[in-house]
């Protein structure tokens, strides 16, 4: 993957190997590598999706800062067809040499 190329959604573990391949590690609130993958990859198996901080940005997502209305959490989000796709700050971040991309969990908004 060039890196001039933003970083996809990880939705699946076949993705987050090839990322793993390319020298990509994921980096977790366990700061234990070994374990936050382990982690990390239990949430891929429940169906659960990580977007990357720039991609998102790319994509055309507004960021609401942390405060107690957003229960300290940051928040990417983006109104499409009039629904929300909102996506919270997680843990995780995938790290590459000195860059580091924060990652967001997907959430499901209540309809």
């Amino acid at each position: 993957m060039n890196d001039n190329r933003f970083v996809r959604p990880i939705n699946n573990l076949d993705y987050l190997e090839e990322l793993l391949n390319e020298g990509y590690v994921i980096k977790g609130p366990r700061k234990d590598p070994s374990r936050d993958l382990t982690s990390f990859k239990a949430f891929l198996k429940k169906g659960k999706e990580f977007a990357p901080e720039d991609w998102l940005s790319s994509m055309g997502y507004e960021f609401v800062e942390p405060s107690t209305f957003t229960k300290g959490y940051r928040i990417a989000y983006k109104i499409i067809d009039e629904f929300p796709d909102q996506r919270f700050n997680s843990n995780y971040c995938l790290v590459k040499g000195k860059k580091e991309i924060p990652l967001y969990l997907k959430t499901e908004v209540p309809k």
